[in-house]
């Protein structure tokens, strides 16, 4: 079983990535800006830079992690920025695990919403059912957001 962990540290940077890049979800400058937000947090820490961070590991290192932060324009709200599950540990309930760890946390951070926005395009399919299937909710779909055929899918949930 994998161990859920807060906090990333350098040597994290490479798993991320490879993280990223087994997906086959993203695009390049999606992976780069992840990366950006790693550098950041790892130059300022989480209180300066304001991304906190979560990370799964097992035997084979990080297989897994998140990144969220709370808005700053609102009193209670949280965005979750990225939540990914390496290809090789996929359909293991682990991003499930993470959900609801990132949960936890902005709770007692006093956070009262947590906000996640996705792709609507037809590979995001099981990544909109994984969200709703922990309880989230479709608030908006911006058509045509991302690109054409691609809305930017809104999803909330009261904490």
């Amino acid at each position: 079983m994998a161990n859920v962990s807060k906090g990333i540290k350098p040597e994290d940077r490479k798993n991320i990535e490879e993280i990223l890049r087994s997906s086959g979800f993203f695009y390049e400058f999606e992976i780069e800006t992840a990366l950006e937000i790693a550098d950041e947090t790892l130059e300022k820490g989480t209180e300066r830079s304001g991304y906190y961070w979560l990370k799964a590991t097992d035997e084979d290192g990080v297989i897994a992690f998140a990144n969220y932060g709370k808005n700053a324009f609102s009193t209670h709200s949280w965005d979750l920025y990225w939540i990914a599950v390496h290809q090789n540990s996929r359909n293991k309930k682990l991003g499930s695990v993470m959900l609801n760890a990132i949960e936890d946390d902005v709770r007692k951070l006093g956070g009262k919403i947590l906000w996640i926005e996705t792709s609507g395009r037809p590979l995001y399919a099981s990544t909109e059912g994984f969200y709703k299937k922990n309880g989230y909710k479709l608030a908006a779909s911006l058509q045509d957001f991302y690109g054409p055929g691609d809305p930017k899918q809104i999803y909330t949930k009261e904490l």
